[in-house]
């Protein structure tokens, strides 16, 4: 029987507004908290400038516990693993313990209903919960995906797949050129660091945690599962082990201002069920070839053969003013596509953009367009994406 989301929902989630682990802890450090997504999230802490420079230049912690953990498991690793396969354009054959691998669940016309990472766990001793299959989604999506996958699972009469969501959990994200220094300060033996885009399970001064070499800012780093118990102890101690190095707590404003140099899509601004992965430029994460069917793939197919509609670009502006979502991109002065996301970029000091421009309207990098922001046509250029990579 499949579950309403909100029958999914845990129990000291059924407020109208979720807080995590940490929340009092934010509300002490000053932070200023919004609602993003159902959950009062820290927007910042200080300036949104200087967080986002912290994390370039030093390194930054962030609680990013409002996204889903969600694990998928059957005692049939190899069951679990196939059907997975129908969900995703990747190749999760390629998936080994404690590998991870960045894709998507489509509709039948290859929207991107969410975009995710896959990890195949390694065997675990401290944290049983977590069983097969991880899978970390976006926060505004985690109840949907849910009830999406348990859809499919009954649909292919996979009677027992069990789909858990582990609110128990909290997420860190320590980003930063100095994370490595940072976490060795704390006793873990930085020669136990996963590969990137690996996890494995370790303990920090006695709390077990599974730690994966994944991030959201451009920067390297790792993200960090910790019970919700042991989250306000972790996080304070990174921060004071920290301080020394520069290490700061940073919210959700510098959070995308870090993600968008680094020309990351956001679910629900630049791709959603109206974008598929090949006009989001996220066509290497598509895996055509692999063998078998899986949801969207006929339609990806024949929108490879016959062409994309439109495609996805970077830009930046010769003005100093901010694009925003859903702002008119012109080319001639004929309306030619949409903005997704725009901000000043703090660390080039220039404003950036990315967007949706009809196919065949531009060339790439050294094309000139118009964005209509406020009524104004304003020249931009576009560029290579990403805008910053480390």
């Amino acid at each position: 029987m499949i579950k309403t989301p909100s029958e999914h929902l845990p129990p000291e989630h059924q407020d109208v507004t979720k807080k995590t682990a940490l929340y009092d802890n934010h509300v002490a450090r000053g932070a200023k908290m919004v609602d993003f997504a159902g959950w009062q999230m820290p927007l910042q802490y200080g300036k949104v400038m200087e967080e986002h420079h912290a994390v370039r230049e030093v390194a930054g912690l962030f609680d990013i516990s409002h996204m889903g953990l969600i694990t998928v498991h059957s005692g049939d690793l190899e069951a679990t693993r196939a059907f997975l396969e129908y969900l995703v354009p990747q190749n999760l054959t390629r998936l080994q313990p404690g590998k991870a691998v960045y894709t998507q669940f489509l509709t039948e016309a290859g929207g991107i209903i969410d975009d995710i990472i896959v990890y195949q766990l390694p065997e675990l001793h401290d944290l049983k919960d977590f069983q097969e299959f991880l899978i970390i989604c976006n926060a505004a999506n985690t109840e949907k995906d849910i009830a999406w996958i348990e859809q499919h699972a009954e649909a292919l009469k996979f009677s027992s797949l069990k789909v858990s969501w582990h609110s128990q959990y909290g997420l860190f994200a320590l980003q930063g050129p100095d994370f490595a220094h940072i976490l060795a300060r704390t006793g873990f033996d930085t020669d136990d660091l996963p590969k990137r885009f690996w996890i494995s399970e370790a303990q920090i001064q006695g709390t077990p945690v599974l730690i994966s070499r994944t991030g959201y800012t451009g920067e390297d780093g790792v993200e960090i599962i910790v019970p919700n118990e042991n989250a306000p102890a972790l996080w304070d101690l990174l921060l004071d082990l920290g301080r020394p190095l520069a290490l700061q707590p940073i919210g959700l404003g510098a959070r995308d201002t870090l993600r968008l140099e680094a020309a990351y899509p956001l679910h629900g601004r630049d791709i959603s069920e109206q974008d598929t992965p090949l006009e989001a430029g996220l066509g290497w994460s598509v895996k055509l070839e692999k063998p078998g069917q899986f949801i969207g793939k006929a339609a990806l197919i024949q929108q490879r053969e016959q062409g994309l509609d439109k495609e996805f670009f970077c830009f930046t502006l010769n003005k100093r003013t901010i694009a925003r979502q859903h702002d008119i991109i012109l080319k001639n002065g004929l309306p030619v596509g949409e903005v997704t996301s725009g901000s000043i970029s703090p660390l080039f000091n220039v404003p950036i953009g990315m967007g949706y421009i009809r196919s065949g309207s531009v060339l790439g990098p050294g094309d000139t367009i118009q964005i209509r922001v406020r009524g104004t046509d304003v020249d931009a250029e576009i560029v290579e994406r990403p805008f910053y990579q480390h």
